[in-house]
């Protein structure tokens, strides 16, 4: 058997290849983008030919590079199987699920706190499903309008938008056109805002705008729990405050379906491990609770 380059010389070369640039491999691999050209630049001498072109601020395998990158990182997959394996059959598993940063906060957490006795080691990350398979998850939910493309998706639970407020507020609050005499608040980047519902209510000679706007939906709910006006909330992200009634929906008949909704994901053909098979069952059954309750609401 020929003699194999060294580990961190592939693994450079693979994480600049898979992300085309130095400096997001560098990130993934939490080293300086100087390292990642070292190591490739060790790995080219050993193979006797460039990896590499530089294409702009980002690199482009070379047909030497291209050769051999897709056997690369199937190896990677498997190394990180076998390790997984390992670590399933000593019980140290720590399964890791990513998760956009308010869902997690206000969905997830919540219930992770009550979860299955064979999910005691949980590690939750944020961000984007590229970006937390990539840091090590092995399953992650995504808000879309529609299921992620390039991976196994399972609807998890859809997305209700309703107005809510203190209960001292709400009760002040009739009718919908007593909505103009109240401020409104909204979380930025919704496809259905306070525009799009009062619209579907009729209210038309009510302004739309919204007094208050916040980039995050915690926020916006944060805002609402302090009395500053009435949220268009998601119920998702509402219901530890709906829970302890700190808020409360508005109008019995205010809530509105939204076309995007949440998404259990995997990476396709990846083998999962027994916590995170567990976890999936688990988090659809939450999912199902979920949407039962919204339902009775």
């Amino acid at each position: 058997m020929s003699a194999l380059p060294p580990l961190n010389a592939l693994r450079a070369f693979e994480a600049a290849a898979r992300r085309g640039s130095f400096v997001a491999a560098a990130e993934e691999l939490n080293v300086t983008p100087a390292a990642i050209g070292q190591q490739v630049r060790q790995l080219e001498a050993l193979i006797g030919a460039p990896l590499f072109v530089r294409e702009g601020r980002g690199v482009r395998l070379t047909e030497r590079g291209a050769a051999g990158i897709d056997r690369l990182g199937r190896a990677f997959e498997l190394m990180g199987e076998a390790s997984s394996a390992m670590r399933e059959a000593s019980g140290e598993v720590e399964l890791v699920i990513g998760a956009p940063a308010d869902f997690a906060a206000a969905w997830l957490a919540p219930r992770l706190a009550t979860r299955e006795e064979g999910l005691r080691k949980v590690s939750v990350i944020t961000g984007p499903p590229e970006a937390v398979f990539e840091r090590g998850a092995e399953l992650a939910i995504a808000f879309a309008a529609a299921a992620p493309a390039g991976y196994e998706s399972q609807l998890l639970a859809r997305e209700i938008l309703a107005p809510m407020a203190t209960p001292e507020l709400a009760a002040r609050i009739g009718e919908v056109e007593a909505l103009s005499n109240v401020p409104r608040i909204e979380e930025a980047g919704l496809d259905v805002d306070w525009r799009a519902w009062l619209a579907r209510r009729g209210a038309y000679g009510l302004d739309p705008a919204p007094a208050l706007k916040a980039q995050d939906g915690l926020i916006a709910l944060s805002l609402a729990e302090a009395g500053a006006g009435v949220v268009l909330a998601r119920r998702s992200l509402a219901g530890p405050a709906l829970a302890a009634r700190r808020l409360v929906p508005v109008f019995a008949d205010g809530d509105h379906v939204m076309d995007a909704a949440h998404f259990l994901i995997t990476r396709r053909g990846r083998r999962l491990s027994a916590p995170a098979q567990a976890a999936r069952s688990w988090l659809r059954a939450e999912g199902a609770r979920a949407e039962d309750a919204a339902d009775e609401l």
